[in-house]
């Protein structure tokens, strides 16, 4: 797929999302999933967003949509808003995990696939703890205006024409945003930007034990890892312990990350929606920590092991 293919998919597939959010908000879905999720704050998320892991499993944009609306009206703050999507990243990580990826590598690399999928999982725990921890002592004795006791979903012709046309505007709106962004990535990848940086991460990599198969994989998994997992099976073949092509895995997962996760799949989700300040603040915790700690992990088995 190239860039102008890779353009069209992400603004037709996030126009779309903007639509069915539009939707999920005009016929008071949002608020009757709101009164059925309520009891989520014992996890330590603010009252008004624990119905935000639900929709992201419906559909991210519907999630940022209701909390962006939320704190442009000064009902929740900042912090609130990160500690709810951070603790919507363990459902998100199951979902994905049985749907897609052990779908895919189970078959190909067996045991391997199961340990990986460990690996990835361990962080969205660590991280949902650690937000259950922080937001019950953060909304202790908190007292917030909840949804009305009983919402009236509404589905008339126009709510959905409202609904629609809302979403609708909203995409336009992130197209203007989103286009200038995407188009400075294109050029720093034509310019080489990206091909330098893995260039020099190379001698980086082989230093700290990565023979040339795995930094195969790695370079190859940066720019798309359905690729790159039939080289796992060769690694197997090569009899390379599991830790070391764990943590090939894990490297190349980071580095996907750092090259082009973050632009092509993150930043929609939130420019447009959030001030620049708050988009920053989210790619830091939804990009920045899972690459930390997948080069952490990819370093300690190969130092380790």
């Amino acid at each position: 797929m190239n860039f102008t293919e890779l353009y069209f998919v992400i603004v037709g597939a996030i126009g779309f999302g903007y639509a069915a959010a539009s939707l999920l908000v005009e016929t008071q879905l949002v608020n009757w999933l709101g009164l059925k999720t309520v009891k989520l704050a014992k996890f330590g998320l603010h009252p008004l967003l624990t119905n935000v892991p639900v929709l992201y499993l419906v559909t991210p944009r519907a999630a940022h949509l209701h909390a962006s609306k939320l704190l442009k009206e000064g009902k929740i703050k900042p912090a609130d808003l990160y500690l709810a999507i951070l603790a919507s990243n363990l459902p998100m990580r199951l979902m994905f995990l049985y749907r897609y990826y052990l779908p895919v590598l189970l078959p190909l690399i067996g045991v391997i696939a199961v340990y990986y999928t460990l690996l990835r999982l361990a962080f969205d725990v660590i991280v949902f703890l650690a937000v259950t921890a922080i937001g019950r002592v953060r909304y202790r004795g908190q007292k917030v205006e909840l949804p009305q006791s009983s919402v009236k979903v509404t589905f008339s012709k126009e709510v959905l024409k409202e609904g629609l046309l809302k979403g609708l505007k909203e995409a336009a709106l992130f197209t203007v945003k989103f286009t200038p962004m995407f188009l400075l990535v294109v050029f720093l990848i034509k310019a080489g930007a990206m091909k330098w940086l893995t260039q020099k991460l190379q001698p980086f990599l082989g230093g700290v034990g990565f023979n040339s198969l795995e930094i195969t994989y790695i370079t190859t998994a940066a720019i798309s890892p359905p690729v790159a997992y039939g080289l796992i099976k060769v690694m197997v073949k090569e009899g390379i312990p599991i830790p070391h092509i764990l943590a090939t895995m894990a490297v190349g997962n980071a580095m996907f990350s750092l090259l082009r996760s973050w632009w092509a799949y993150l930043l929609p989700y939130y420019v447009g929606l959030y001030p620049l300040r708050i988009t920053a603040a989210l790619l830091a915790l939804q990009a920045g920590l899972p690459i930390i700690y997948n080069f952490t992990v990819g370093l300690l088995l190969m130092k380790l092991f």
